[in-house]
């Protein structure tokens, strides 16, 4: 028996290493599996995008304009507080905030274990440094702080706001650069490197041309990227784009000019269009100065009944529509009952009649920044002249415009791009337009005083209300950023696309 025992041992000890085997490989073949189709999907998983604007420079910290925080904003620097596509406050790298009931004191708790591209750790300390960057070397947004009156860090994952005022804006000034929180050991030329904490970083840019964001090694949040590589790829007006993204060379082209819609209505195959909508808003303002014609209501009343907004929206290619009010759809102040005053050519004659037609000769300029093209000078132009108000159109480059408008309030009438958050500017007399009205200011400090999401809604909807009463601007449209995509493509969001996209969302 022994020996019979001893005979068959060998082969007992084979079945059982091979059953052994067998299970592994059960257990393993699927993991393997998956781990080679999750290598294929990252080693092919780039996404191209189309733009029509591209960054001068990648420093988000100061290189001005919507380009850069399209491809930057919460992909590569994250902020404090985001954005969801309707433009609502939410979860970023604070997971969570309160406000305290007299309205002076925020209180952010940030998630932890955070860390920036470097890994080295996103902690309250890092949001600490960077708000006093941001004040001292006066970064884009920096005038925002102005209310701040203390800041503190009780533990490492939790951030104390104290205001002068109470503000119930906040949350969206953090959504943007405001609240982006920097790398304080970083060693980067931020022109063309990034040292963010989000899901991507910049792999390579090509001012002008292109620019490439690579996942994160480092990040740890909830916005992990479904992509290994995004690439913006950029073309002035976006020209020729639509053909790229029907021949497949592209997945998305976002924010189309008029232009590249046509384009795509035609191309081969047929591209589906999606219009969406952006907080982004053209409006014509008035210098409210004492000395300046347009301070006189009667003047602002004939002008605003003078211009036809439908015209000037329609003129625009698909990429505006008319703007009834300060506030469009992406607010909760908006009100749908809004309506601004309609086109009369006559009555704007009649009230334009009080004075002389040598007034306006001599003392009615529009001046704006050239970016926004001639043919909406013109036409604003043309509208007066048929209300027998002559004007001057005058286009600047950027500087000169910053230097005569901005800061020398040179001007009767100006064009601006102005986002929801800026109407706060019309409750600031020190603001490019000068308009001084105490009731406005009044109602606008209702408006951050607000101690309840729905009590903000209300006091914003009567602010706006009353600025459209007293005619303090002439809100004209309010941009559609028209995007065309591939159908394989999912993640990108109809609205906001021209200020912020979330690439992490991105899958092709």
């Amino acid at each position: 028996m022994k020996e019979t025992h001893e005979r068959y041992r060998p082969n007992l000890v084979f079945l059982v290493s091979l059953v052994v085997l067998s299970l592994i490989a059960a257990i393993s073949w699927p993991l393997l599996n998956r781990w080679q189709h999750s290598t294929a999907e990252q080693a092919g998983g780039t996404v191209r995008i189309g733009a029509g604007h591209a960054p001068a420079s990648l420093d988000i910290r100061t290189q001005d304009g919507n380009a850069v925080t399209q491809a930057l904003l919460g992909n590569v620097y994250q902020t404090l507080v985001g954005l969801d596509e309707h433009a609502r406050p939410v979860p970023q790298i604070a997971s969570s905030w309160e406000r305290s009931p007299d309205g002076l004191t925020y209180t952010f708790h940030l998630r932890e274990n955070q860390t920036f591209e470097d890994g080295s750790p996103l902690d309250s300390s890092a949001v600490l440094w960077s708000m006093e960057q941001t004040m001292k070397n006066k970064y884009l947004g920096h005038q925002h702080f102005d209310n701040l009156a203390k800041v503190t860090n009780p533990t490492a994952n939790e951030v104390v706001i104290e205001l002068k005022n109470p503000d119930a804006q906040l949350p969206y000034e953090l959504a943007g650069r405001p609240g982006i929180v920097y790398n304080r050991g970083a060693r980067v030329n931020y022109d063309k490197e990034s040292a963010g904490s989000g899901p991507y970083t910049v792999d390579s840019f090509k001012p002008g041309q292109e620019l490439v964001l690579r996942k994160s090694k480092t990040y740890r949040g909830p916005h992990q990227a479904k992509s290994a590589k995004i690439v913006f790829s950029y073309s002035q007006d976006s020209k020729g784009q639509a053909q790229q993204v029907a021949s497949g060379k592209l997945d998305a082209a976002v924010d189309l000019s008029a232009s590249e819609i046509s384009a795509a209505k035609t191309s081969k195959p047929e591209l589906k269009l999606s219009t969406g909508l952006t907080d982004d808003n053209v409006v014509l303002a008035f210098n409210h100065s004492k000395t300046a014609i347009t301070s006189d209501e009667r003047v602002r009343q004939a002008i605003s009944h003078a211009v036809d907004r439908k015209v000037i929206a329609d003129a625009s290619g698909g990429t505006q529509k008319v703007l009834e009010g300060p506030l469009n759809e992406l607010s909760v102040g908006y009100d749908p009952a809004y309506k601004a005053l309609p086109h009369d050519s006559k009555k704007a004659a009649s009230l334009a009649s009080y004075f002389s037609q040598s007034a306006y000769g001599s003392h009615l300029r529009l001046v704006y920044d050239k970016s926004l093209g001639q043919d909406i000078g013109n036409t604003i132009k043309d509208q007066l002249a048929q209300a027998n108000m002559p004007i001057e159109v005058i286009m600047l480059d950027h500087d000169a415009f910053q230097e005569q408008v901005i800061n020398k309030h040179d001007y009767e009438l100006t064009l601006f791009n102005m986002s929801n958050d800026d109407v706060s500017q019309f409750a600031n007399p020190h603001s490019p337009m000068a308009f001084d009205d105490t009731e406005c200011q009044q109602f606008f400090r209702l408006v951050t005083g607000a101690k309840s999401d729905g009590d903000y809604a209300s006091q914003l909807k009567q602010f706006a209300q009353t600025l459209s009463n007293k005619q303090a601007s002439v809100w004209l449209t309010q941009k559609t950023p028209v995007n065309a995509k591939s159908n394989k493509l999912k993640g990108l969001p109809d609205n906001m696309g021209d200020r912020y996209i979330p690439a992490w969302e991105l899958k092709a």
